[in-house]
């Protein structure tokens, strides 16, 4: 990461909604994993377990943003996925398998954007409900319902 795509994200966090920021973080993950698939590749041990060690902390993060008391089964399944993610993770560390990652971050990316459909969707404006008119002959039947009635 640049400086600059440093400087860049640091100010759109302040401004960012909770989802929003749920990307920024799913992002750290896949950036985290795919330079973990390079170290690997390159044979760097130490930016290998420093990255590795980095993703497993985002995924902690994200883990404590869950509400599980109002989150509902929506809670419940992304706690799943968090640690099945930290187990695969930590398998490939250990077995020091690229293909372990790469799937991660493929799952981390299909999640990711299901979060910014939700995010499109709740940005967008709710129509309104259809006012109903009433006609004339409508109108006149409902006075005289009323007057009988009185």
């Amino acid at each position: 990461m640049t400086p600059q795509s440093l400087e860049y994200q640091l100010a759109a966090v302040p401004s960012a909604n909770s989802v929003q920021l749920v990307c920024m973080l799913y992002d750290t993950v896949v950036r985290d994993l795919t330079r973990a698939i390079k170290a690997i590749e390159t044979g760097d041990v130490e930016a290998r377990t420093s990255e590795v060690k980095h993703a497993l902390l985002v995924l902690q993060q994200l883990e404590a943003f869950l509400d599980m008391e109002n989150g509902g089964e929506a809670a419940v399944n992304l706690s799943r996925f968090y640690a099945i993610s930290r187990a695969m993770i930590m398998q490939g560390q250990g077995k020091i398998d690229a293909s372990l990652f790469q799937k991660q971050i493929a799952l981390f990316l299909d999640v990711r954007s299901a979060w910014e459909q939700a995010n499109v969707r709740a940005a967008e404006p709710s129509e309104p409900a259809p006012v109903r008119t009433v006609d004339d002959s409508e109108s006149s039947n409902r006075r005289q319902s009323l007057s009988c009635s009185v």
